[in-house]
């Protein structure tokens, strides 16, 4: 509408010029017709009357034109004056600026010029005061902060990181769906407003109070680790709290960010576990290889079947630091995900025969059992020699490891048209329900086999779970506590794997 009203008015230029046009014309047709009336006095003086009227009309329409005009430009003066000089380097204070809004007008009329002028104080007005609102009011209009709020708190709650904002006693003002989840909370913000944090991490319980006061002390960022239970579950969480540092006149705050390292931790203990086993697996076959060795050097006169016996030590010794390294070598691989297979047709039964075969002498000083129980025919698989094999003896190892002296470790081979299914069962201490998924994790040992006298790295199964992926099958765990354990190596079968 103001673009339509401004094309449709003339300029100020143009109405006055256009007066002056109309004037001229009709002084001009009043000479002319008192010309050609010479001895009509009454007709030439109401000519000229006419003329006059007509100037004195033009005058006051050139006056009323360029009235918005002279109006601005005695604002405008006002203004200069209010300002700094000229040559004064220094802008205009905000007491210069208020003055100048205080004292420039609006334009009364219709025409372009006076709405131009309107608006133009309007937006300085309007700018005017937005400078000098309070510091804890924002520059941009409500309805837009509000869509930018809205938009932010759903960025907030979808990430997947567990958040939560309290006042600075503590109690809980916001807190993130992850948040919720990690200590079991229903997500209903009515019942969560006002609880106490501390009282929900234990920290109130446990803490000491110069812990408590550091948390909710001055400092800027705090850090710390707290243990807790949830539903029975042991969790260790890593606390970040910051205070929230807004603007003067801004609600104040503290904000926090909890994350569970609890699978961090105990990946931590596995590993350093591992070393210490690692450590201890390498010392001993090292020591057993060089105490054989020195004997069979300085010993000249033993006899050929000791030399023997101290030559399959050596070897039986080497063969299990060559499974070490290899083990060490294959985590690597796996973590990696490197690890390849390089597949060939293979009879599963002489796998399954000299795996045992590899383990006896193992077997028999714990006066264990090893029962065979296989087809009358060898199925086919396709797949890799050496790293089924590796599998197949440190399920073995496993076995008999944790199975006690003079029991039994049965191995059997089944198959149909799809599976191959290769089962170690022992009849150890088993694995407790709860631990059955973790023990195919690397580095994980259980907690009944962390407390016996047998060491091991927690590798091997999760070693063989790898192998039998990458060939198509799975590794399956059956247990019950104080029963023993049945662990399944199922590989597909040729035509199995041909339409797979």
């Amino acid at each position: 509408m103001a673009d339509s009203h401004s094309n449709r008015f003339p300029l100020a230029t143009t109405r006055i010029g256009l007066t002056f046009l109309t004037v001229a014309i009709c002084i001009l047709a009043c000479t002319i017709g008192a010309a050609s009336m010479p001895l009509e006095t009454g007709t030439h003086s109401l000519l000229w009357i006419i003329a006059l009227a007509a100037c004195c009309t033009g005058g006051l329409v050139a006056m009323s034109s360029v009235r918005a005009i002279r109006t601005i430009e005695v604002e405008l003066r006002r203004g200069t004056a209010l300002a700094p000089n000229a040559g004064n380097d220094s802008s205009p204070t905000a007491e210069h600026r208020l003055a100048i809004q205080r004292r420039a007008r609006s334009v009364f009329g219709n025409d372009p010029v006076a709405d131009g002028w309107n608006q133009l104080m309007e937006t300085i007005h309007f700018f005017h005061m937005q400078s000098s609102a309070p510091q804890s009011q924002t520059d941009r209009p409500t309805a837009s902060l509000d869509k930018e709020a809205v938009t932010l708190a759903r960025a907030m709650r979808g990430l997947p990181v567990a958040w939560v904002i309290t006042d600075n006693d503590g109690n809980i003002r916001f807190m993130s769906p992850a948040a919720c989840g990690m200590l079991s909370l229903d997500e209903d913000s009515s019942k969560l407003a006002g609880r106490d944090l501390a009282e929900l991490l234990g920290l109130r319980d446990e803490s000491d109070p110069a812990d408590l006061e550091q948390l909710f002390g001055p400092v800027r960022m705090v850090h710390c680790r707290r243990r807790l239970t949830v539903q029975s579950n042991p969790l260790q969480i890593r606390i970040t709290r910051s205070r929230l540092a807004g603007r003067r006149g801004d609600v104040e705050g503290l904000a926090w960010i909890l994350l569970d390292i609890t699978q961090q931790r105990l990946a931590t203990e596995a590993r350093d576990d591992f070393l210490m086993t690692a450590t201890h697996e390498l010392r001993t076959p090292l020591t057993n290889l060089q105490a054989y060795a020195e004997a069979l050097q300085q010993c000249d006169d033993l006899q050929v079947d000791r030399q023997k016996e101290f030559c399959n030590v050596i070897n039986s010794e080497a063969n299990r630091l060559g499974r070490l390294i290899d083990q060490l070598l294959t985590v690597s691989q796996m973590e990696a995900g490197s690890m390849v297979v390089n597949r060939h047709q293979l009879d599963v039964l002489p796998l399954v025969t000299y795996a045992a075969e590899q383990l006896t002498a193992q077997a028999e000083q714990k006066s264990i059992a090893i029962v065979t129980r296989v087809l009358a025919k060898s199925p086919v698989v396709y797949g890799d020699r050496d790293k089924l094999l590796a599998t197949l003896v440190n399920l073995l190892g496993n076995a008999i490891k944790y199975t006690p002296d003079g029991g039994e470790v049965v191995l059997r081979v089944a198959s149909d048209e799809r599976w191959i299914r290769i089962d170690i069962e022992d009849n150890g201490p088993g694995i407790p329900e709860d631990e059955q998924p973790k023990v195919f994790d690397k580095f994980y040992r259980c907690v009944a086999t962390r407390e016996s006298t047998e060491r091991g790295n927690g590798l091997g199964l999760a070693f063989a779970r790898e192998v039998a992926r990458l060939h198509g099958g799975d590794l399956d765990l059956r247990s019950t506590l104080g029963e023993g354990s049945v662990f399944t190596l199922r590989l597909p079968t040729p035509a199995a794997g041909s339409t797979r």
